[in-house]
């Protein structure tokens, strides 16, 4: 069994941010992953954040963080989506999962649209991402394709 964690944008504003890891943990399902989601235990986020989701009133900065990291560190691949959907915020949480795969030597799976000139071209993150893909289905294909061993 392979541990999946999914990376990407959180935002109380944009419901995108919640779907695709709905589709991901949907298209994945079954005996060959374990899915881990920074969105797990926030089921309520909308009602514990004044900000759209960067900070919590039940969870520390410390909390996030130190959960997320130690997610990233126990995983065997990444699944990243390095879409923000719009929205004005930078994708500062993924860049630090990015930079934890990067650390650990663990594989990163991107969705990321073609017209994202930063995410696919910037040094970072490209020598960070092991494969692109366009979206969700196309990345969760490519994993059970070629993790499902």
């Amino acid at each position: 069994m392979k541990t999946v964690y999914l990376a990407g944008f959180i935002s109380t504003d944009y419901p995108q941010t919640y779907e695709w890891r709905k589709k991901a943990y949907q298209l994945l399902l079954g005996p060959y992953f374990e899915i881990l989601s920074p969105l797990r235990g926030k089921e309520n986020l909308k009602a514990q954040t004044t900000d759209g989701g960067i900070t919590s009133t039940i969870s520390t900065p410390r909390d996030i963080i130190l959960r997320d990291y130690h997610d990233v560190k126990r995983s065997d691949v990444i699944i990243a989506n390095l879409e923000n959907y719009g929205s004005p915020r930078p994708l500062l949480g993924t860049i630090y999962e990015l930079a934890w795969s990067w650390e650990h030597k663990k594989p990163v799976v991107a969705v990321c649209s073609p017209e994202n000139y930063l995410m696919r071209k910037h040094p970072f993150v490209a020598e960070t991402i092991s494969h692109y893909f366009e979206t969700v289905e196309e990345a969760c294909k490519f994993m059970d394709d070629y993790y499902r061993q």
